[in-house]
Order: structure tokens, then sequence, then C-alpha cells
């Protein structure tokens, strides 16, 4: 949601003074106090208390604030989406699993609406629109998910996933001509997932996939430990037994409110240039460089593997023509109710008009806030058995950032162990 301040606005009492005005004015006065009016004062601080509490670790506080938030309706999605990251990175892998599902079948729901069938997004602005996810968000929950059931123990429960990872894939790609929507990270994960269910062919067609994402996106090499898969794979060698560390490292980008100014394509009907708002892409940090795991004297160093903030700027890029000519259409139709209240209300009428209709005009800025900036992943080969893991976060500079020990790790023969953990910069630390 766009940055709102509120106050003593006094609308319900002004209201009452136009008495016979048209009732466009009024459908238009209501819908602008329901987007202006509820949750406004809350909404980005609950967010920022939610970010807060889990980059100080205190994954229940980061909860309870998402539960503040309250968030229904145009925004449920989003509260599954972030309640299910929340829950994964606590743990709670089956709970997790819960809210990912919910999210999925929502956006599934309103990607299948057209912005006109959601009359509000075009009468007043995008923020009314269900929010159905990104097309790499929609992506990226399988993800998610086929690790909740790997970190379970349940490789079969990953392979449905994987297979369903796969259809979608490829509708998106079919909806969506853009090389960023590979979906390159969830196949390099889907091509362990077959190895560890079995199904060599299965795991070689991703590895070649992932491989081809990689490069079609253009952000980073081509993961050496997915090319070292493909080549053994090619070669009839079996996987080795290993433990696979996985880093959600800071969180993604937001997006801010920015005004542009178009040219009214009809300006008969109103001025004849438009301000309008448009959201506007903001990277944040990305605080950890790299991740050593070590075991026993051994030790492995991370890659990346996924570039969320890079995939997120280049589908806002894309999106952003169709984000103004929507903006445009629905301006041009605000402009059209003013003129009508100007008529049949007079001047004061048409100003108040004017203003319900410019206030209204918001841009949508709401986004995943708890995804990763990036995904660091460290494979480390060991011996089937039981280890003791050690992962060392280190920022740019070189210096480290933290230290986690993972105790009990079991490693199967021919295996691989899966291990998460996230790092976020505190508020308080330089950026």
């Amino acid at each position: 949601m766009g940055n709102v301040i509120c106050g003593d606005s006094g609308i319900s009492s002004r209201v009452k003074q136009w008495r016979g005005l048209p009732r466009v004015f009024f459908g238009l006065a209501a819908l602008s106090m329901v987007l202006v009016l509820p949750g406004c004062a809350t909404f980005s601080v609950s967010v920022s208390q939610m970010e807060k509490a889990a980059a100080n670790r205190d994954l229940d506080g980061a909860l309870k604030a998402l539960d503040n938030l309250k968030l229904s309706g145009a925004d449920e999605a989003l509260h599954h989406l972030n309640k299910g990251t929340l829950l994964r990175l606590q743990g709670n892998y089956a709970e997790s699993n819960r809210h990912f599902d919910e999210a999925k079948r929502l956006m599934e729901k309103f990607n299948a609406i057209s912005v006109t069938e959601q009359f509000a997004s075009f009468a007043v602005n995008d923020t009314m629109k269900a929010y159905e996810g990104l097309p790499s968000e929609q992506l990226m929950v399988y993800a998610f998910e086929a690790l909740n059931y790997l970190q379970s123990g349940d490789v079969e429960g990953a392979a449905v996933e994987a297979r369903q990872f796969d259809v979608k894939q490829r509708l998106i790609a079919e909806k969506n001509n853009a090389n960023y929507l590979s979906g390159a990270f969830v196949r390099y994960l889907n091509s362990m997932v077959y190895e560890s269910a079995g199904e060599k062919d299965e795991a070689r067609i991703e590895m070649e996939s992932a491989v081809a994402g990689y490069k079609a996106q253009d952000s980073f090499p081509v993961p050496k430990g997915l090319a070292d898969d493909l080549k053994r794979r090619s070669a009839g060698k079996s996987a080795p037994s290993e433990a696979v560390f996985i880093l959600h490292n800071g969180l993604g980008p937001t997006l801010s409110e920015v005004v542009v100014h178009v040219v009214n394509p009809q300006p008969d009907s109103g001025p004849a240039v438009f301000s309008l708002a448009v959201p506007k892409f903001a990277r944040r940090s990305e605080p950890v460089a790299r991740v050593v795991l070590s075991s026993e004297g051994f030790s492995a160093t991370s890659e990346i593997v996924e570039d969320v903030n890079d995939i997120a700027e280049r589908s806002l890029k894309d999106r952003l023509p169709i984000i103004i000519a929507r903006g445009v259409a629905r301006m041009v139709a605000k402009s059209v109710a003013v003129n009508e209240a100007k008529k049949k209300g007079g001047t004061l009428a048409g100003l108040f008009t004017n203003i319900v209709t410019t206030v209204s005009e918001r841009a949508d800025t709401r986004s995943w806030s708890m995804l990763p900036a990036n995904i660091l992943m460290a494979r480390l080969p060991l011996t089937a058995g039981t280890h003791d893991l050690t992962a060392t976060y280190y920022s740019a500079s070189g210096s480290v950032l933290e230290t986690h020990e993972f105790k009990d790790v079991v490693v199967k023969s021919g295996r691989k162990a899966f291990v998460t953990d996230y790092f976020i910069n505190p508020p308080s630390r330089a950026q």
C-alpha cells in the first residue's frame, strides 16, 4: 500500500453537506474512504515491526506483528506468503506449507480474474486489486514448499512439488515472455529432489533446464555445483553424500511511490497532463557476501543461486508500461466523474470530487516482505553418518557477521541433508 498521512479528515461530516450530488461522486468518495482511512497508520509500521523482529531472530514477535496487520480480502495472499515464510524460518514446516498452499490457491484464483473484473482497482487505484503475486513469487513458493518437505524428511512430498512446479513454470513462461522467469533456482533444487527420490532421468533433465535457465537469466554465472552435477549425471555417476546449506540472505526489495506526469489522451475531459502515482523499485541490502560451511576439518564456500532483487527489478520494468496505461485510463474516467459532478452539483461539488479522486490515486507498493534479497547455497560432501556443521557468514569486507552451529545433522548414503538459515541486517547496523 502507498504511504498515507492520516489525520482528522472530517470526510464523513463533509459528505452529508453534498446531498443530491451524482451517484458516481458518492461511489468515488466511498471507495476513497475505504482506501485511505482503514489501517493507513498501521500498515507500514507493522511491516517494519515484523522485519525488525525477524532481524533480531524473534520469529514469534515477527509472527505477532504480521497477525496484527489483519491482512484480508485483497491482501490475504500476502498474509499467507509472509506467514509461510516466517513459519519456515522457525522450523514449523507443516504449518508453513499449509499457508503456502493457501497462498497458491488465492494467487491462482486472482490470477484468473482480469483487472476490469476487479472493478475497484480501475475505479480507485491498483491497491484495491487482489494481490496475486509476481510470476517470480508464484514460482518461489514451490521452492520453499519443497525445502519444507525435504527438511521434514518427506522426499516424495518434495517430488510432488517439483512436478507441479514444472506445469506452473511452463504456463507462466507462455504467458510472460521473460527470460528471468525460467525458474532456474527451483529447477536446480528440483534436480536434487529427483536424485533423492531415485528418479535419475528426471534429475538430469532438471539439471539441463536449470543450466539453460541461469544462462537465459544472465544475472550471475551458472553455479559450479550445478555444472558439476550435470557432468556427473551425464557420466552415470551416483550422487555423493553431502550437506546442502541454504541461506535466505537479507530482505527482498520494497516498492516506494513516485509521481510521474503523463499526457492526457483525452484533454477535453480533463487536464492536459495527469499526475500519476506509480511504484518505484527500492533495493535492500544483501548483508552476507559468502558462507563457509565446515565440518570435521572440511569446508565449502557458498555460491549465489537466486537473485531475488534482480528478478523483481526486471519484473517492475516490464510491468511499468501496463501500470501506467491502466492508470491513465483510470484518470480519464475520474476526470469524467469530476466533470459530471460539476455539472450536477456546481463548482464546489466538482472541486470536492476532484480532491477525492486525487487523494485516492495511490501506487501499489505491496510486496512479499519476507522474501530474501538473494539465496546462497553451500554444498559439503560428507561421509554417511551424523555430523555437526558450522556456518560462518562473511560480509563483503571479509568480516565475520555471525557463526551458527547445527548439531547432529544426519547424512544418509548417497543422499543430501538440507539445512537452512537466514540473516537480516538489524536496523541498528550499517546497511
